[in-house]
Order: structure tokens, then sequence, then C-alpha cells
């Protein structure tokens, strides 16, 4: 959860200031996040509707940001926070105590809780394992996140019915996603479509077990995200083959570990905080 108050930085989409932008923003790194404020204005119409956007914030959804070039941790996740802050504050139409407290939902620390996730966990492991398994074989695939059953997430394209868009990762931060992208229709992309076709299985049992999304952290290796938002993840990690992570440790794309419980010699219960 927030250690600190979200940034206060303006973010209107007719007049944008960074007056509290982070320091580790150079201005090539300040002009690829203003080119996605754009992109993201372009993509999303204004609503007065609380809490409209929501989904998009889930992990690995649109507007969850990765700077997929960052090396620091501390940076990793202090963006985190504050691309929360930013799109939140622009898009959510909540108040700022609202906004601060919004990721502290999906945080768990009773025994009750944590019991119930990790039997959701292990009901959804063992009905997936043929699924997950051919996951991990397939080479094409290292991400796969689902909003709806027809809004979803393959590797670095969004897919819609009517509409593909595929991102590039900005030159300096490496932003997923980015102002950089490509939009294509789905009988222009036959690749993209055989990856969404051979990954419907496993995308139709995480919409029965709310599964926000599955990413490879290497060719054996499987995070499953359960749900989250910001800096707050909970879920498993599969095929785990070296010591497990402590409290305090830094996943893989830099969220710090607060309770990590052991499911399997080869797997275990996490979530960051």
């Amino acid at each position: 959860m927030f250690k600190k108050l979200i940034f206060t930085c303006s973010f209107l989409f007719s007049s944008i200031a960074f007056a509290n932008a982070p320091s580790y923003f150079d201005k090539e790194i300040d002009n690829e996040y203003r080119a996605l404020i754009r992109h993201v204005k372009e993509m999303l119409p204004e609503t007065k509707l609380q809490l409209a956007y929501l989904p998009s914030f889930y992990p690995y959804s649109l507007l969850d940001i990765h700077p997929t070039k960052f090396k620091n941790n501390k940076d990793k996740r202090a963006f985190v926070n504050f691309n929360f802050g930013v799109f939140g504050s622009a898009l959510l139409n909540i108040n700022k105590r609202e906004l601060t407290s919004l990721p502290g939902i999906s945080i768990c620390k009773e025994v009750k809780c944590e019991n119930e996730r990790i039997l959701l966990i292990k009901e959804f492991v063992k009905e997936s394992a043929k699924e997950i398994e051919s996951f991990i074989d397939n080479n094409n695939f290292f991400i796969l996140q689902q909003t709806a059953p027809h809004v979803y997430r393959v590797n670095n394209t969004f897919f819609s019915p009517t509409q593909l868009i595929t991102y590039y990762p900005s030159k300096q931060a490496g932003f997923i996603p980015s102002g950089d992208y490509k939009i294509s229709k789905p009988e222009d992309e036959k690749k993209l479509m055989n990856l969404s076709s051979v990954s419907q299985a496993l995308r139709k049992l995480m919409t029965k077990y709310k599964v926000a999304a599955i990413t490879k952290e290497n060719k054996d290796t499987l995070n499953v995200i359960f749900g989250g938002m910001g800096d707050n993840h909970w879920g498993i990690v599969l095929n785990h083959k070296h010591d497990f992570p402590n409290s305090g440790d830094y996943s893989n794309i830099g969220l710090e570990y607060d309770i990590v419980k052991k499911i399997s010699d080869v797997s275990f219960y996490y979530q960051t905080n």
C-alpha cells in the first residue's frame, strides 16, 4: 500500500503540468510520459461517473503502466504510485483521500481472508493445470491479461472485438503501454488472432476464477496475479526453482513482498505492499 501520499501533480488533459514529477524523470522520459497521456486522452472519453475506468488500473491492464527499462526497484515502485496518482486523479472522479486508500482494498492481513485466497488459488491451479503447462511451453506467450471476455491482453497487444492495439516500449523508460503503438483490425492480424485462439481456454478459466493476469518471470516461472492495484498485488508464483523470497524482497517488476507463504516446494502465495 502507499507509504507516502500520492503525488499532487496536476493532470488536466487541456493543461498538463508535472510540478511534482519524480526525480528520475529526465526530459526524454518526461516527453514519453506526456505522449502516453495524450494517447490515453484519445482512448478514454471523459466521464463524470465514479470509478468507471477502475478496471483499466488492474494488473497489466491499460493504465497499469510498466517502465520496463528501469533498473532500480525503488524507482519502479515509486513510478507505480506516481502513475496511479496521475491517472487516478484524472479518470476515477473520486477525492484524494478515496484515491489514496483505493489500492488498500486488495490488502489481506487476516488469517480467514488469507486461507480463502489460498483455497481459491489451489482450485484455479488444479483446474487450469493443462492450460498452464501449455502456456509455459509456448514461447510465443509472456503476458496474458483479462479485463472482460472480449477485452484482454496477449503480450503487448490489447484485443477488443473491433480493433487490436499493439504497444512498443518507449525508448528511454520502456513504458508499456506507451505513446508508440499500432492500431489494426482483427482480420488483418492472423498471427495475433492465432495467439488469441490458443489462449482462449486459459482466459475462460481466468474469468471464472477472477484472475487478473498471468506473466512469465522467466521461461519456466509464472506469476499468476489474482488481483490488486498500484503496488498492491496478490497471487501465486509457480515453478519457482530458487530460494523463496522474504518479506521486504522485491518481485521481478519491482514490487515489495509483504507476505510470502509456501504452497508447495516450487510455489508460494504472496502479497505485495
